[in-house]
């Protein structure tokens, strides 16, 4: 703005100077030759009067540098003061001569032939009949300002650069006011009344401005809490699958750096499922897939934006379904291990009462027989008894009620009531408790029987003269159960699966004991609803060692 007002102004200062000096030039011009014109008359008549009274020779009394001449009134060159008279043509027919001899005096401009510049003629009939004529040079415009060009260019050199200055000045008088306006509050602008309307819209549209921003900032600080606290990944990119916006569980999903937006969303991920999906749905299409990774299941659903007919982007969300998809495997494993837990036992029952039903079984065998089908009823009363008890635990709750329970005489009374199984296994039981406080809260019933189903599975899978010891250690923090045996114990590969479901490490012992495959996990369920951590110690032949620690509350 700063830069047009001084343009402006320079050059319509600069336009009205040259307009001025060409009509200086054009008066002073005009001027100059009235002047010339009227000093040359004067001069005429002073010689002519000097002629008729023959007082001197009028080429005696001329100005030095004037050219005279005398033509007789038939046009003959008399007297020639710059050039032979007699080598001269007739000047009868000369304008200023007609003129003379016809009205007494008479002058003209044009071009000599004598001297070939161009001269400016007077003359006047004298009393004797002849014509005087005096000429000067005619100054022409071209050399009238060339003869002025020197000054005139000196004079408009300082007149430009002082224009020059003043336009400068000018312009930053004006748009200094207008560059100072606070366009916070435009309204407390002085100097210029004219401005008030556009300021005062200017204020206006200020405060609407603000309010629209503050919404949006508002709107998106709304939206990018939603989203960062979303625990499915969301993004959105436009048609060249550029990042407009992502949250924070994208790429945590992914394992991936943080991307920025403008970046594109395959630098999250780059496997063939996910870029199949992606472009997809930038085709137009709803696209879905599951994409395996280490430790993790994701659900890709991506969703293209539609506008006119037209795909303009796409919305990816990702959701971890690993748990989805852990639940849906041990379900179908426990689906498995039930069919085949169950279908044993259901055999071998069917089977010995076939052989009752068709009397091939002696007398003397009949009750051994009916002890065998009890003992197959009471595995299947167990087998059901914990899956209903891990079916229970699967939907987070339990018949009791939470209470303050003393884990020490949890123990001992379990201890006491396994001592008669361990002693026909020949195993001996023993119990200690040290530290603080023991007491807890949990579910008395629960705790008891985690506690029986690590007692029980340490003196199923000893050996003949082993041991089990049961210890609670009571600290500020905690309360820790630790059961340890001197069994067989769990090899490595072993050691990461023994809490899962129908998993057995000795499946021919587990079967003559009675086990369902199923007290661990029980455990395991037990000590996740009391908030508990559950770890494992074991060496192949020497013995295992499980410690069960719970927070005190």
């Amino acid at each position: 703005m700063n830069k047009k007002i001084f343009q402006t102004v320079f050059f319509s200062i600069l336009l009205t100077l040259v307009l001025v000096v060409a009509v200086s030039l054009s008066v002073l011009y005009t001027a100059y030759e009235d002047r010339i014109e009227n000093d040359l008359s004067a001069e005429l008549r002073f010689l002519a009067a000097a002629a008729n009274a023959q007082m001197a020779n009028v080429t005696a009394v001329s100005v030095p540098g004037h050219r005279v001449t005398i033509i007789s009134s038939d046009g003959t060159v008399v007297y020639e003061s710059e050039g032979n008279a007699d080598q001269m043509e007739n000047h009868l027919e000369r304008p200023e001569i007609q003129a003379a001899l016809t009205y007494g005096f008479g002058e003209d401009t044009r071009k000599s032939h004598t001297l070939m510049e161009n001269l400016h003629y007077a003359a006047v009939r004298l009393d004797d009949g002849n014509v005087l004529r005096v000429s000067i040079p005619a100054e022409t415009m071209f050399s009238f300002i060339i003869s002025m060009l020197f000054p005139m260019v000196i004079l408009l050199v300082i007149l430009v650069i002082f224009f020059a200055w003043f336009s400068m000045k000018a312009a930053h008088r004006i748009t200094s006011p207008i560059n100072s306006i606070d366009l916070e509050h435009p309204e407390n602008l002085e100097g210029y009344e004219e401005l008030s309307p556009l300021l005062f819209r200017i204020s206006k549209q200020q405060a609407t401005i603000r309010e629209q921003i503050e919404s949006a900032e508002r709107t998106q600080r709304e939206f990018s809490i939603i989203t960062d606290n979303m625990s499915e990944g969301l993004a959105i990119v436009d048609s060249e699958a550029r990042i407009l916006s992502i949250n924070r569980s994208f790429y945590e999903l992914f394992d991936a750096s943080s991307v920025n937006e403008g970046d594109s969303l395959l630098a999250v991920n780059r496997s063939d499922a996910f870029s199949d999906a992606l472009f997809a749905s930038l085709a137009g299409k709803r696209t879905e897939t599951v994409i395996e990774r280490p430790g993790a299941t994701l659900q890709v659903i991506a969703s293209p934006v539609l506008e006119k007919g037209s795909t303009r982007g796409a919305v990816i969300i990702v959701i971890d379904i690993t748990e989805k998809a852990e639940r849906e495997t041990l379900r179908r494993e426990f689906s498995a291990n039930v069919s085949h837990e169950l279908r044993t036992p259901l055999t071998s029952i069917s089977g010995f009462a076939e052989l009752l039903m068709n009397g091939n079984v002696p007398e003397s065998d009949v009750r051994t027989f009916a002890k065998d089908i009890y003992d197959e009823v009471q595995r299947l009363i167990a087998l059901v008894h914990d899956i209903i008890r891990l079916s229970k635990l699967d939907e987070g709750g339990t018949e009791e009620e939470k209470e303050n329970v003393d884990l020490s005489d949890i123990a001992k009374d379990v201890l006491d009531r396994s001592r008669t199984k361990a002693k026909n296994a020949g195993v001996t039981l023993s119990f200690s408790s040290s530290g603080q406080s023991t007491s807890i809260t949990g579910s008395a019933p629960l705790l008891e029987e985690m506690a029986y189903n690590l007692v029980d599975n340490a003196i199923k899978y000893n050996r003949t003269g082993g041991s089990v010891s049961v210890s609670v250690i009571g600290s500020a923090e905690k309360v820790s159960l630790v059961v340890k045996d001197t069994g067989i114990g769990i090899p490595d590969k072993d050691k990461d699966r023994v809490f899962e479901r129908f998993y057995r490490v000795d499946k021919s012992r587990s079967r003559t004991s009675g086990g369902t495959g199923l007290g661990l996990s029980i455990v395991r369920h037990a000590v996740l609803f009391h908030g508990g951590t559950i770890s494992l110690r074991s060496k192949l032949g020497e013995g295992t060692e499980i410690t069960v620690d719970f927070p005190v509350i």
